[in-house]
């Protein structure tokens, strides 16, 4: 297995011309309605802009996490937004948007219990749908970011995506992520978690949680638990036909190389990027991944990692 620190000497004249260009964009907030919800995004265009740009459709992580990259528990980086821009400077149109039950993709009487993963699936698709059939954008590329990753590969499985990539993506089902996760915890606790995930992964719910365990597994949260439990990422990446990119940050605390590793094995096809320094918010830690490395998840001022941008952009050129 080939694994690639970044390294593209050949390349770096072109790269630094590029990136000093500095074209200007505009934006405009698209609204999807689907399945008894509208989902509402931005639309970043460049100012050359043609039905024939290519376009990436940047979908964010787990938990109430909106458009730019931020969310009600704590974190505002801002980080979905300064890809976006990003891309634009380079001629990259890109659509981001609140998830369902998010910000501005709220349905009427939304209740957590009705949420199931296949929505956020099918939410990609009729965004895809609606770029390409309505707005006429024709060269689509999908980024997903942590648990966006997941959902951007089954989404990619069922359009013509040119080109998808996984940012800090999970290569191991949630599941095991989660009993890694709490191995320092007490045996009682773990033999708990380990009962309960047996009960879901049979798609029976469980009535009676622990309150310790509560914030992770209350009944409302338990259907979008069940089905989230049927997607194993190793599995549903291999079936990609697309061209894939893999990529990964070391300082990232709350996805491992393994996931990466993974991933990458699973499709053979796919590059797999490493990028030293980077955070899981796709910004760069401090010193041995520790000084700053909290910073990144509420300072929305830093800005992304330089060879992330550079890694996005060479992929989504280079593949039409």
């Amino acid at each position: 297995m080939k694994q690639f620190l970044i390294l593209y000497a050949l390349i770096i004249v072109f790269t630094n011309k590029m990136f000093a260009q500095q074209n200007s964009f505009s934006e405009k907030t698209i609204s999807v309605p689907f399945n008894s919800c509208t989902i509402e995004g931005t639309l970043l265009i460049p100012d050359k802009n043609s039905k024939q740009l290519k376009l990436a459709i940047i979908v964010a992580g787990s938990g109430p996490t909106d458009r730019n990259g931020n969310s009600i528990l704590g974190v505002s980086a801002n980080s979905y937004k300064i890809l976006a821009e990003e891309l634009a400077k380079q001629g990259i149109a890109s659509f981001r948007y609140d998830k369902r039950g998010i910000g501005k993709s709220v349905p009427k009487n939304f209740t957590e219990s009705n949420l199931v993963f296949e929505d956020y699936i099918n939410d990609i698709t009729a965004i895809f749908d609606c770029l390409k059939d309505s707005l006429g954008y024709k060269n689509i590329y999908l980024i997903g970011h942590s648990e966006g990753s997941l959902t951007g590969m089954v989404a990619s499985q069922r359009r013509p995506m040119k080109g998808y990539i996984s940012l800090s993506g999970a290569g191991r089902s949630i599941d095991v992520v989660i009993e890694e996760q709490i191995k320092s915890q007490p045996a009682f606790v773990r033999d708990k978690v380990d009962s309960i995930f047996l009960s879901l992964k049979a798609g029976k719910k469980v009535d009676s949680v622990p309150a310790f365990l509560y914030s992770l597994f209350r009944p409302s949260v338990q259907p979008y638990m069940i089905s989230w439990l049927k997607y194993n990422p190793v599995a549903e990446i291999g079936k990609l036909k697309c061209p894939v990119l893999i990529i990964q940050g070391i300082c990232d605390m709350q996805v491992k190389m393994e996931d990466a590793n993974n991933l990458h094995e699973a499709n053979k096809k796919s590059r797999l990027d490493i990028i030293l320094s980077m955070t899981h918010t796709l910004k760069n830690a401090g010193e041995n991944c520790v000084d700053d490395g909290q910073k990144t998840y509420h300072d929305a001022t830093l800005p992304l990692n330089k060879q992330l941008v550079i890694d996005v952009v060479h992929f989504i050129i280079e593949n039409n």
